[in-house]
C-alpha cells in the first residue's frame, strides 16, 4: 500500500488525509519468467474511511493503478506503475509513477521457503492539490506452500525522501489462501502500516486491515484476485474494495 506517507502527515501534523490506498497487494516469491510480461490493473474503492474524518464523504476514492512488469532474466524482473484516481466529485487524478526491480532466490539454492526482494521508487502524491514527494520501499516477500494451503508475508519498509513525511516506517502485509481444485483460492489479507521507525503511532492512529479474499485460477495467463478489507483502528479506512486483474503475454 502507499499510505505511510499519509499516516506520517497525520502525526506530524494532526491532521486527517481522506485519501484511499492505491495498489493493495501482497507479494508471491517468484518472479515473472524471462521475456514474459504481466499486465496488471489494481481498482481499489474506499466505501468507508477513517473514523477522524470530519467529512467522511472525503474517502471515497477509486484508485487506478497500471503495473506492468517483464522478466529480464530467470530470477529477475522489473515492473513500472502509473498511479491514478478519481476523487470523491469524480475528478481523475494523475498522482505519480514508481519503477521496482525484483530479484528472487534461485530453486538451485534448494531453499525450504521462497524468497525474493524487491526496491520501488519513484514520485508520489495523495491529490492534485499537493506537490510529489520521492518515496518508495523495500519490500522483503518470504511465501510457503504446505498441501492445499499458502501462506505469504511481506515486512515492507515505506519510506519517504522529500516533504514532510519524511522518513521510513514499518508496514507488514500477509496472506493466507485455500485452494480448492486448483481452481477457487479462498482465504483473508492483512496490512498494516504502524508509523516510522523513531515513532510508532498510538494504536488508533495506526492502519490495520484485514478481510476475506478470493483467487480464480481461470486460465495460466490470468491472474484475477480480489476482496473486501475492514479496518481495525479508528485511522483506518474501514471498507474497501480491491479488485486485481492480470494478464501474462510470453514471448
Amino acid at each position: 500500500m502507499r499510505k505511510i506517507l499519509f499516516v506520517c502527515c497525520f502525526y506530524l501534523n494532526a491532521e486527517v488525509i481522506a485519501q484511499a490506498d492505491n495498489e493493495i497487494q501482497v507479494y508471491a516469491s517468484p518472479t515473472i519468467q524471462k521475456n514474459w510480461t504481466i499486465f496488471e490493473l489494481h481498482s481499489n474503492y474506499t466505501f468507508k474511511g477513517s473514523k477522524l474524518l470530519a467529512d467522511p464523504k472525503q474517502a471515497k476514492w477509486v484508485n487506478e493503478t497500471i503495473e506492468i512488469t517483464h522478466g529480464f532474466a530467470k530470477n529477475f524482473e522489473i515492473g513500472f506503475y502509473t498511479f491514478t484516481a478519481f476523487s470523491p466529485n469524480g475528478k481523475f487524478q494523475y498522482l505519480g509513477n514508481q519503477v521496482r526491480p525484483r530479484v528472487t532466490v534461485p530453486d538451485s539454492w534448494k531453499w525450504k521457503i521462497g524468497a525474493s526482494l524487491s526496491l520501488e521508487f519513484g514520485f508520489f502524491r495523495p491529490d492534485d492539490t499537493t506537490a510529489f514527494n520521492w518515496q518508495g520501499e523495500l519490500r522483503p516477500i518470504i511465501d510457503k506452500t504446505i498441501g492445499n494451503w499458502y501462506f505469504a508475508f511481506n515486512p515492507n519498509i515505506d519510506f519517504v525522501l522529500t516533504g514532510d513525511g519524511k522518513g521510513a516506517g514499518i508496514a507488514p502485509q500477509f496472506k493466507t489462501v485455500y485452494t480448492i481444485n486448483q481452481k477457487v483460492g479462498i482465504g483473508f489479507e492483512y496490512y498494516g502500516s504502524l508509523g516510522t521507525f523513531k515513532d510508532i503511532l498510538p494504536g488508533n492512529l495506526q492502519e490495520h486491515l484485514i478481510g476475506p479474499m478470493i483467487d480464480l485460477y481461470i486460465h495460466p495467463m490470468w491472474e484475477i484476485n480480489g476482496g473486501l478489507l475492514f479496518g481495525l483502528t479508528e485511522n483506518s479506512n474501514q471498507r474497501i474494495l480491491k479488485i486485481l486483474l492480470g494478464r501474462r503475454r510470453g514471448k
